[in-house]
C-alpha cells in the first residue's frame, strides 16, 4: 500500500478546512465587447476552476486534476469594474475523487452591493507523484448544512455514474 493510499485512513478533514477564495477586479480586456458588455463566461470559469482546484488540493494534500465541471449556471451578467469573488469547498469525497462546490459573487465596489451570480459543481481526481489516481482523506461532517450538501453531492455523483 502506497503512502497516498494510507492517507485516507489517517486524517479526516472538514469542508471548512478546504475552503478557498479567489478574487479579481474585472477589467475591460475581460469583457465580451457587446453593446452592454459583460465579462466573458470563460474568465469566470477559469476563476472557478482555479479556486475549486485549491480546495481539492487542500483536502487531498496533493495535486488534483479537474475531471468535470458538471454545472455552471450564469444567473446574472458580471460587469467590468465589479469585484468577482469565488468561494469553494469540498462537499463530498469518493475513493480518489472530490466534489467541490463553488459560489461566485460580484460586488459593485462603489455601492457595496454584492450579488450571488453563479453556483458551480466540479469533480477532481487526486493524483499521486506518478500521476495515478490516489486515495483522498475522508470528509468529516459536523454541521447540518455540511450533511445536507454532502447528500446532494452524493445524489449528483450517483446520477452522473448512472449516465455513464
Amino acid at each position: 500500500m502506497s503512502a497516498a493510499e494510507t492517507t485516507r485512513d489517517v486524517h479526516p478533514k472538514t469542508p471548512s478546512g478546504s475552503e478557498a477564495v479567489v478574487a479579481d477586479l474585472m477589467m475591460p480586456h475581460q469583457a465580451n465587447g457587446l453593446k452592454r458588455p459583460s465579462v466573458f463566461g470563460g474568465v469566470i470559469m477559469s476563476m472557478v476552476d482555479r479556486c475549486a482546484a485549491l480546495s481539492a488540493m487542500r483536502h487531498s494534500g496533493g495535486q488534483c486534476t479537474t475531471l468535470s465541471i458538471d454545472r455552471i449556471l450564469f444567473k446574472e451578467p458580471i460587469r467590468v469594474g465589479e469585484l468577482v469573488e469565488v468561494r469553494s469547498r469540498v462537499v463530498h469525497v469518493g475513493r480518489t475523487s472530490l466534489s467541490v462546490l463553488a459560489d461566485v459573487y460580484a460586488e459593485a465596489i462603489a455601492t457595496g452591493v454584492r450579488r450571488h451570480t453563479n453556483e458551480c459543481c466540479l469533480t477532481f481526481v487526486h493524483l499521486d507523484d506518478d500521476g495515478r489516481p490516489a486515495a483522498v482523506p475522508p470528509l468529516e461532517l459536523h454541521t447540518d448544512d455540511d450533511r445536507r450538501i454532502n447528500q446532494l453531492a452524493q445524489r449528483r455523483r450517483e446520477a452522473l455514474l448512472a449516465e455513464r
